[in-house]
C-alpha cells in the first residue's frame, strides 16, 4: 500500500498513485470533493485558480521586484489553500451530527 495515498475521508477506500501526486501525502477522491457542501469546494477552486494565475504571472515577469510581490501574492492564496484545506479535514473527520433523538438527548444530558 506503499505505493498509494489514501483517501482523506475514512470511510472511504479510494486510493491514488502516489507517482501521480508526488508532492502530496494526502488526497480527497473526486466523489468525497463532490460530496462537500459547495462553499467548501467553490473556495478551493478559486484558491486553485488564483495560484495558477499568478505562477504564470511570475514565470512571464522580468522585473525581480515585482516577480517577489506576486511571489508574496501567490503565497497568501496558499496560505488561504491550506486553511481551506484543514477545514475540509476538519468536516470529513468530525462531521456534524443529523437532528435526531439521540442528538437531543445528548444535548440536554441524558
Amino acid at each position: 500500500m506503499s505505493d498509494r495515498i489514501s483517501c482523506i475521508n475514512p470511510r472511504c477506500r479510494r486510493t491514488a498513485a502516489r507517482d501521480k501526486f508526488p508532492d502530496s501525502h494526502e488526497i480527497i477522491c473526486g466523489k468525497c470533493f463532490r460530496a462537500l457542501p459547495t462553499a467548501f469546494r467553490a473556495e478551493h477552486r478559486r484558491c486553485w485558480h488564483e495560484i495558477n494565475k499568478w505562477e504564470r504571472r511570475i514565470l512571464r515577469t522580468a522585473d525581480p521586484l515585482k516577480a517577489q510581490r506576486m511571489r508574496d501574492i501567490r503565497d497568501e492564496w496558499v496560505d488561504r489553500l491550506n486553511t481551506g484545506w484543514a477545514a475540509i479535514r476538519q468536516s470529513i473527520e468530525r462531521p456534524d451530527k443529523p437532528v435526531g433523538l439521540e442528538t437531543f438527548l445528548e444535548e440536554i444530558g441524558l
